[in-house]
């Protein structure tokens, strides 16, 4: 048999008397590693990975991470019948171990009829292993849970519950509680919807996840509910044709048909000269928009001194957009409250704005105690000093005084900025104030008053 194909590469004898000597017997996969040869008569093949497709096992990789665990650098396996012709690519074990991440080479032992006698793993050392496994992440779609005993199904499935789970809050006590836990990250989505169809299992399930965080012997676990969140952006935030932006990605998810509504409210003249109220009349068009074409002729909006239009998106249960003259207000799961305002402040907002892509785009709106009115800045972050934007591209162009107390003189001369002034003064619990932070990966970051807390959609 020919055994010169460009995914294998032959090994030269110190690198093959190193890894026999080196490989770890192993019965892990449920081989014959009594078979393990250490002579020099058969040719060790280094297995290239650049020609393969990526494969996944639950099982493999369960069996994988438990012999990462055992801080094992080179461990070998016989591999029953596995051939070296066209087709052994499709060996699923053979497969997984040359992509998987924590192989570092694989190599194989195969006689000259082309039947691989042994395997080795060269893994990569414990410390990068134990980087990999540092952080499970699970995400669970709840939207569409019907019924408790699908929940119940869910986790078995995807939380990798034993066969006999019992499919009840008892038994989901018991698992989460057992060795292994749950993972580092467990997020929801369809959150909202469960509560609303399932109120009581969401409820169950809640209380579980509680009080699993103040047991004192089990591994941490962060629970993300993916709620519907309301985000209100005050039209200085947005640039020409942002809102628009902002509105179909905000509807690309959705399912249409979409039901889609304009009141159009107008002021009426007064009744008479000294009258101080001057009643409203409202109409209301409705429509329907089946895709993402029909939407445009909805986002213009007439609006003056004596009239004024509000444009809203709904779904079957829930409204999604309401676009009006003011700003934009957006509705749904992928907004995210990432602080609250307890602990939101210019440190914990740009932690979460510079881990996106840069550059940044940053708008600044200045009111409450700055000026009289509010003023809005544009500056561009390309690394994540975002101090020193401030300082060399924000502070410069303030021509507002310091907060002046009651006692002072209206009078007083301009007060030098600073970032520590700027940062005590502006402040996100005053009403006016907010920073909008837009990365390259069109990732937003919101910070103000009204919406309590630093939004990321």
């Amino acid at each position: 048999m020919n055994l010169k194909r460009p995914w294998l590469h032959k090994v030269d004898a110190a690198t093959a008397l190193f890894l026999r000597r080196h490989a770890v017997h192993t019965d892990e996969f449920e081989q014959k590693t009594e078979s393990l040869s250490f002579s020099n008569d058969v040719t060790l093949w280094k297995v290239a990975r650049y020609e393969f497709d990526q494969v996944y096992d639950q099982t493999l990789d369960d069996v994988y991470r438990s012999i990462r665990r055992q801080a094992a650098d080179i461990f070998s396996f016989y591999p029953d019948d596995l051939q070296i012709d066209e087709g052994f690519t499709n060996e699923t074990i053979l497969r997984f171990l040359v992509l998987h991440p924590f192989t570092r080479a694989v190599y194989v032992d195969v006689i000259p009829s082309g039947v691989v006698e042994t395997v080795y793993v060269w893994m990569h050392p414990v410390e990068v292993c134990q980087q990999n496994e540092r952080v499970t992440r699970v995400t669970l779609d709840v939207s569409n849970i019907a019924a408790e005993t699908e929940l119940h199904r869910l986790f078995k499935e995807q939380l990798q519950f034993p066969s006999h789970y019992g499919m009840n809050w008892d038994a989901f006590w018991d698992a989460i509680t057992d060795e292994s836990g749950l993972p580092d990250i467990v997020e929801f989505y369809g959150w909202t919807e469960l509560e609303r169809r399932l109120p009581e299992a969401a409820d169950a399930l809640a209380t579980c996840f509680t009080d699993y965080g103040n047991e004192p012997d089990v591994k941490p676990c962060r629970i993300i509910y993916h709620q519907t969140e309301m985000l209100i952006l005050p039209s200085d935030a947005l640039k020409e044709k942002e809102t628009n932006h902002l509105i179909y990605r905000h509807l690309a998810g959705a399912a249409f048909p979409l039901r889609v509504e304009r009141k159009t409210s107008v002021r009426l003249p007064k009744r008479h000269r000294f009258s101080f109220e001057r009643l409203k009349e409202e109409f209301v068009t409705s429509g329907i928009v089946y895709n993402h074409e029909d939407i445009a002729p909805w986002l213009t909006l007439f609006c003056d001194d004596q009239r004024e239009e509000v444009v809203t998106f709904s779904n079957e249960t829930d409204w999604l957009v309401s676009y009006y003259r003011e700003g934009l207000t957006l509705q749904g799961t992928t907004i995210e409250s990432v602080e609250s305002i307890d602990t939101a402040d210019y440190e914990t907002f740009f932690h979460h704005v510079t881990k996106g892509v840069f550059p940044i785009e940053l708008t600044f709106c200045l009111g409450g105690t700055f000026g009289p009115r509010e003023e809005v800045y544009r500056l561009t972050l390309h690394d994540d000093d975002w101090k020193k934007l401030i300082e060399d591209g924000l502070l410069p162009q303030l021509e507002i005084p310091k907060a002046k107390r009651f006692w002072q003189s209206l009078s007083s001369l301009t007060s030098v900025q600073t970032l520590e002034t700027f940062i005590g003064e502006y402040h996100p619990h005053i009403f006016g104030n907010f920073v909008l932070a837009h990365d390259a990966n069109d990732v937003y970051h919101f910070l103000d008053h009204v919406n309590g807390s630093i939004k990321r959609f």
